[in-house]
């Protein structure tokens, strides 16, 4: 599987995104106040920036879910994975493969100290 294809799936979680839309809306709703809430309580619709409002909720949005991403492409020990991957240990090279809900085993070679990567094949032992 591709990364593009697992961050997609990732992404399209429903957990992730319901987690990421209230995370929005409370952050959303702060900034807002901090940055137009003057506007906003006086009424003063004429000079409160609906596009900047906006980009105030999109971005929570954005960094909840880059965070979320970012932690479920780092395969830890004891984890289960979201989709079918093949890990890569950094330390000897070693791969797996794992199906969805696999739990993400130790390297044998290197136990406490794996640390797995995302591949999209195992490379070719010479």
């Amino acid at each position: 599987m591709h990364n593009l294809e697992l961050i997609l799936t990732i992404a399209s979680s429903k957990q992730l995104l319901t987690r990421a839309l209230k995370i929005a809306i409370v952050v959303g709703i702060i900034l807002n106040m901090i940055n137009q809430g003057d506007r906003i309580f006086a009424f003063d619709v004429e000079n409160i920036s609906f596009f900047k409002m906006g980009l105030t909720f999109c971005v929570p949005f954005c960094v909840s879910m880059y965070t979320a991403i970012s932690m479920k492409l780092k395969f830890h020990v004891g984890e289960k994975v979201i989709d079918s991957v093949t890990l890569k240990c950094k330390g000897c090279n070693s791969c797996i493969s794992l199906q969805k809900q696999d739990i993400i085993p130790f390297c044998k070679k290197c136990e406490d100290k794996t640390k797995w990567s995302l591949v999209s094949k195992c490379p070719s032992k010479n």
